[in-house]
């Protein structure tokens, strides 16, 4: 079991088992760094290869990262701000990141994931761009989640609800119609 990639049954997220410290409980280290004893019970195998294949970029999203890349690299050299994307910022708005959490915006071959681990996956990605956007300073982080039936919308606002110093409402419906949540990110003193 040491070793075992695993995530948690009631939490979002996972980590990696460390070692086994009793018969129903084990040591992990979770993604964010933190080490934790945790019952076995509440603990779920990771599958390794459907995980890789979740993370796991494809030559699209290598090359619209390639393509981030040269157009942030023209910005320095040119000082102005170059900004791809659907949605154009104002350039005087740099405390706003924007995330689209459509499939087709991010992966290539969407029919080979189930239902589940389609939601899964954009759950993952908006995590990260929740964290991102935290970590970076940001004021705000507008999810573009679509309209749909609402239940990528609904699992965004659940795991907003675990977040100090967040709140959250409809998106500008001007701007990005119905099928959008703005997230207001507070500074901590």
């Amino acid at each position: 079991m040491p070793g075992d990639r695993i995530t948690f049954l009631d939490e979002v997220g996972g980590g990696v088992v460390l070692q086994v410290l009793g018969a129903n409980i084990v040591r992990v280290r979770t993604d964010e760094g933190f080490e934790l004893d945790r019952s076995i019970k509440g603990l779920v195998r990771a599958d390794r290869d459907r995980e890789q294949a979740l993370t796991r970029l494809s030559d699209h999203q290598a090359s619209l990262i390639a393509a981030d890349d040269v157009l942030e690299e023209k910005r320095r050299r040119k000082g102005q701000a170059a900004r791809p994307g659907k949605t154009p910022k104002k350039p005087d708005d740099q405390g706003i990141a924007e995330v689209d959490l459509h499939l087709h915006e991010l992966v290539e071959d969407e029919t080979r994931l189930s239902d589940g681990e389609k939601l899964e996956f954009q759950l993952r990605y908006f995590e990260r761009a929740l964290e991102s956007a935290i970590r970076n300073g940001k004021r705000k982080l507008i999810v573009i989640h679509g309209v749909g039936e609402g239940v990528l919308r609904e699992e965004v606002r659940r795991m907003l609800q675990y977040y100090d110093g967040v709140q959250f409402h409809d998106a500008d419906m001007r701007r990005y119609g119905v099928g959008a949540t703005e997230v207001v990110i507070l500074r901590h003193r």
